[in-house]
């Protein structure tokens, strides 16, 4: 041809070129995706977005259950829930800009937590950041310290070596997350356009990428929970009998647990060393420890109603306060244990953390607390270091609790006050049970007012309850949305309690409903605004009290069951509360039970009913 260049290469066509850089973005997420199931992750929550979408694909084609979030916020604690309940790292997908911000509560919980969380990030390339591309912020470290591990992954690559790069990012991330000292981990994907191949090339590419792929394949079957979560470590042995030493010649002791969803191997190790000590056990709550059937004689849970009061307190004085966990949600163990800044004050950590916001521990073991107690109950041999008659001054506190409360927060027909929320709900779970649940039912405790009622009013149960909250920031946000994350990772039915404004700032994660995965029964405690702070100081103020602190609300939560569909009922009182409670339960249907009190009148009852049994305790003595 005259005129034509016979050595210059033949142009590639464009579309030839951006069918090749969908491909390769599908591959490499395929590749990343591959090696996060085969480590262990077994569920994902993706919220729309167009650049995220060849991590959406990839997980939709892979065997990791996916969950659909419609909002950001509400998604990243859904998958806090599935990795709370399960035990296993969930990851969580978005597209790039605000979506990558509203991850951040969730993140931060899951760092406070310590809760396996793994948030994907997709992202602009480098070259449309900082010139005013649409939808780009800076992602780089967008979460800063409370990430276990950042990684801005880069754009996706050919190769061999690309391909095992991308696919040790899965296994990383999983093990990073996955701890011991479990937590949060930050991956940024930044993918070039067209972000996917055309439809009729998108099934080779897969297929492909699964071939390719060395950690596609986990073998004939998957590996179970145990085989793939790391071993806790060991507590020193130095360690241990040094301690094993300072308990010994009549010291008394207490045994504090803190919110911690404890492994069954702890509740045996526990009570073996509360048997060995001759020490009372303080059990949280959330701390695994305090609801079931089997001995339970030194498993105290009325402490934050016999610790206030100060003749007691006197009488109880401790040489040594062992803690497990984190802090007690009790502000009356906190004061109790302040009044002895000369006691021995000795935290058990898997991490070597001090997890005291008191600053009194002195000591910190390092160490799985299972294997710490463990091996403290055996160095302590046959010896009770613990004085006759320690173990009784608290078990007879906590009997004389449990008495008044049970004589005035029974009635079936009385109206449902928050005080008496909780053992109501506790005798419905009971009634359910009947129904051979398996496994043990949920109880998610909302923060603010729900858990601190728990803590005071529920001190035990015979019902095997598992009882879960987030206590890493104590946030009222995202609570529904985690209790129906975990709800959607286990079989067990879903009881969540949650205050009014909490319900009210996470109303639009009740959309995860719609996919039938998640199933819950949704008690909503309306006072009409903040009712915590009408224990706090600021309720002196009455000027500014209603409007910045009370904050009066009107609503009623009919309307918001009647826009997702759900069932609706107000109970007038303690049976009806029941009956509907064991009713939803049973049948596994979701459904939202308001439950309406009185702010004033609600503060008048908890103190009245608080400063009864604390007499009743100081007449014991």
């Amino acid at each position: 041809m005259p005129g034509a260049d016979r050595g210059a290469k033949v142009a590639t066509p464009p579309e030839s070129v951006e069918s090749d850089v969908g491909s390769l973005n599908l591959q490499w997420a395929e590749r990343f995706v591959a090696a996060l199931g085969a480590a262990g992750v077994r569920e994902a929550v993706i919220a729309p977005g167009s650049r995220s979408a060849p991590l959406a694909v990839a997980l939709h084609r892979s065997p990791i259950r996916t969950h659909v979030a419609l909002d950001e916020r509400a998604g990243a604690f859904f998958a806090l829930g599935l990795a709370k309940a399960s035990g296993r790292p969930a990851a969580v997908l978005c597209t790039s800009g605000t979506a990558a911000a509203n991850f951040h509560p969730a993140i931060l919980e899951a760092h406070h937590g310590r809760v396996p969380l793994i948030a994907l990030t997709a992202d602009r390339p480098p070259e449309l950041r900082g010139i005013g591309a649409p939808q780009t912020t800076d992602q780089i470290k967008l979460y800063g310290g409370a990430v276990r591990w950042f990684c801005e992954v880069g754009t996706p690559a050919s190769g061999a070596e690309a391909a095992r790069y991308v696919a040790g990012l899965g296994r990383r991330a999983v093990s990073a997350a996955w701890g011991p000292h479990a937590g949060p981990v930050h991956l940024n994907f930044p993918f070039r356009e067209p972000l996917l191949p055309r439809p009729a090339e998108r099934d080779a590419t897969a297929a492909g990428s699964a071939r390719d792929n060395d950690a596609a394949d986990p073998g004939p079957s998957l590996p179970s929970l145990d085989e793939l979560r790391p071993d806790g470590s060991a507590p020193s042995r130095k360690a241990i009998d040094r301690l094993a030493r300072r308990l010994l010649g009549g010291r008394r002791g207490i045994i504090a647990c803190g919110p911690d969803d404890a492994r069954p191997d702890f509740d045996r190790a526990l009570r073996e060393l509360a048997a060995r000590t001759g020490y009372p056990v303080l059990a949280d709550p959330l701390s695994g420890l305090r609801y079931g059937t089997g001995e339970r004689t030194g498993i105290l849970g009325a402490y934050d109603v016999f610790l206030r009061s100060a003749r007691f307190a006197a009488e109880a004085e401790p040489d040594v306060i062992l803690h497990f966990g984190a802090p007690l949600t009790s502000k009356a163990f906190d004061r109790y244990a302040a009044r002895f800044p000369a006691a021995l004050h000795v935290g058990v950590d898997v991490t070597g953390a001090f997890r005291d916001p008191g600053r009194r521990t002195s000591t910190v073991i390092a160490g799985d607390p299972s294997l710490a107690a463990a091996a403290l109950a055996s160095a302590l041999g046959a010896a009770k270091p613990a004085p006759e008659g320690w173990l009784d001054l608290f078990r007879n506190a906590e009997d004389t609790v449990r008495a008044v409360l049970a004589r005035r927060l029974s009635g079936g027909d009385e109206p449902v006050t928050e005080a008496g929320l909780f053992p109501a709900l506790l005798e419905a779970m009971g009634e359910a049970r009947g129904e051979a649940f398996a496994p043990d039912p949920i109880l998610f405790a909302g923060n603010s007012m729900p858990v601190r009622d728990l803590d005071s009013f529920a001190p035990g149960s015979d019902v095997p309850v598992r009882v879960l909250g987030n206590r890493g920031l104590n946030g009222i946000d995202g609570v529904l949305s985690t209790a129906l994350g975990a709800s959607a990772a286990s079989d067990a039915p879903l009881l969540v309690v949650i205050g009014d404004l909490s319900f009210h700032h996470d109303l639009n994660g009740l959309a995860a409903l719609r996919e039938g995965r998640a199933r819950a029964t949704i008690v909503v405690v309306n006072n009409d605004g903040g009712g915590i702070f009408s224990f706090l100081p600021s309720a002196e103020h009455r000027d500014v009290f209603e409007r910045y602190f009370g904050t009066p609300h009107g609503m009623e939560f009919e309307s918001a069951a009647t826009l997702y569909g759900l069932p609706y009922s107000r109970p007038a009182s303690r049976h009806e509360l029941i009956e509907r409670a064991a009713g939803s339960l049973r049948s596994r249907r979701s459904e939202i039970i308001e439950v309406r009190t009185d702010r004033a009148a609600n503060v008048e009852q908890h103190r009245e009913l608080l400063a009864e049994a604390v007499r009743a305790v100081e007449e014991g003595l």
